[in-house]
């Protein structure tokens, strides 16, 4: 239950995104293929999933709602017409996969949602990429951690794992942003 809370907070906004979805989901998989508890592996990957998605939808909420009236005042360094007309301009041709994807990157969790909202992308589209994308995330790193945890010497060097776990997690945005740079300097 906790975890599912952590899970809704990450996803439902922008102050939630410190918090480590991905390790989450991956050592309660982990924890749920060990003696430490029996609660089983399905109802658990139902109760995050449902808690993912109704975070992100309070996101797109949020986003539609808030957005028009952001956007509608004067323009500024960060908020002004140019801004939303590229973001409506990038989900109409990347949604699905932005939507998706973004699961996987920790700030992008919560960014994501809300931006789509104010793109004035369709509700029952988002829907759709949303769901999508939590199964994919929920589903695909619970499980991973469950299966991982049913090795012998996984729960024989557990720090091991979780460490790396977090590690590797961690690396894609990092990565990113110096692909970036090293592709602008070669420019």
């Amino acid at each position: 239950m906790g975890v599912a809370a952590l899970i809704f907070a990450e996803t439902a906004t922008i102050l939630g995104s410190f918090l480590p979805g991905d390790s989450l989901l991956f050592l309660l998989g982990l924890t749920l293929s060990t003696v430490l508890t029996s609660i089983p592996l399905i109802p658990a990957i139902g109760l995050v999933f449902f808690a993912a998605v109704a975070g992100s939808e309070v996101g797109y909420w949020l986003g539609h709602k808030l957005g028009p009236r952001v956007f509608n005042r004067d323009d500024t360094w960060f908020f002004n017409k140019k801004v939303v007309e590229k973001t409506k301009e990038f989900y109409h041709h990347y949604g699905s996969r932005a939507i998706i994807l973004a699961r996987f990157v920790p700030v992008l969790r919560a960014l994501v949602p809300l931006t789509v909202g104010m793109s004035d992308f369709g509700w029952r589209r988002y829907l759709v990429y949303n769901i999508a994308g939590a199964v994919a995330w929920v589903a695909g790193l619970m499980t991973a951690g469950y299966f991982l945890g049913t090795i012998p010497w996984v729960r024989h060097n557990i720090e091991v794992v979780v460490i790396s776990f977090v590690i590797i997690s961690s690396l894609p945005l990092p990565i990113e942003i110096i692909r970036n740079r090293l592709k602008n300097r070669t420019s």
